[in-house]
């Protein structure tokens, strides 16, 4: 079954002390367009994560995104020792300060607003959170796996969904192209008696316009009519053509990641039915043609979102 290149898939996984959620989406592209997000300091799992993705998709943009969530968010901690350090030192300055200064050592009291911005006094809440839980790099890398496999999981079963649809779409497209393909067939097996006629009715044309009196030579007459439908026969197009379809419908129902050979067949189709309109010049083949050409067109649209 083929592929759809759109799908969409999330995935949790948790422990006592954090979640790890991941969302992928993906579309339409020619090769692997792969974006990961993660947040800032947890940039080490994106190795990971796009090694994970790639042996799941093959081809498509995918837009995945990480998110570690703490349970202790709001938690903001004092370093009071450190800040304890700082006060200590900016009294020793001020100690010094009026011993050289000859000015009283009266220490007056702590910005509180300074204080707190000194480096490190306040810890964020990662931080604290990571040195109380005991945090692991590790433990962080087995949840996004875990949450990832869940996503992707989720990805493919869309993919699969929409790849099954899509198929069914393009085969009914596809059988219009072998209908009209059977009837240019057909149609064409006429085509050395329409020649013949065509060609003795010009002449008779010209004949009688020239005034010039007497009988055209059946078998020079055939003859040249043999050598117009040679130069115009389509047998060979039209075998191809169905060969093509033939090798379309098997891709279609072979398996995965089917895309670009899809692609590839669909030109050829193109350039044989642009063969065909060049070479006949009747009307209800013209017309079939011009029919075939705009269903390979819906084809290739379709065949544009096939991983």
């Amino acid at each position: 079954m083929i592929l759809s290149m759109t799908g969409y898939g999330t995935g949790t996984a948790k422990d006592d002390l954090l979640t790890v959620a991941v969302e992928i989406r993906t579309v339409n592209h020619r090769f692997l367009d792969l974006h990961i997000r993660v947040p800032r300091e947890y940039q080490f799992l994106e190795n990971d994560a796009a090694s994970l993705i790639r042996g799941a998709i093959s081809r498509g943009r995918v837009d995945a995104g990480v998110t570690v969530i703490n349970p202790e968010a709001d938690a903001v901690q004092i370093d009071y020792e450190l800040a304890h350090r700082y006060l200590t030192a900016v009294n020793k300055l001020n100690a010094e300060y009026a011993s050289l200064s000859g000015e009283s050592g009266k220490s007056a009291a702590p910005d509180m607003a300074r204080l707190l911005s000194l480096p490190g006094v306040l810890r964020n809440n990662d931080e604290a959170a990571a040195e109380r839980a005991g945090e692991t790099a590790e433990n962080i890398a087995k949840l996004m796996k875990e949450s990832l496999q869940t996503a992707l999981e989720s990805v493919l079963a869309m993919r699969r969904r929409e790849g099954a649809a899509l198929r069914d779409d393009m085969l009914q497209n596809l059988s219009a192209i072998e209908s009209n393909t059977d009837e240019i067939r057909k149609l064409s097996q006429n085509a050395p008696d329409e020649y013949f006629e065509k060609l003795r009715l010009k002449l008779d044309r010209l004949l009688a316009q020239s005034g010039h009196q007497g009988a055209i030579d059946p078998q020079r007459l055939a003859g040249e009519a043999a050598i117009l439908a040679d130069k115009c026969d389509i047998s060979e197009e039209i075998a191809r053509m169905a060969s093509h379809i033939e090798q379309y419908r098997a891709l279609a129902d072979a398996g995965e990641k089917t895309g670009k050979k899809l692609d590839f067949l669909l030109q050829e189709m193109q350039r044989e039915a642009n063969t065909i309109l060049s070479k006949s010049d009747n009307l209800e083949i013209t017309h079939r043609g011009i029919s075939i050409k705009t269903d390979i067109e819906k084809l290739r649209e379709q065949v544009q979102n096939v991983e």
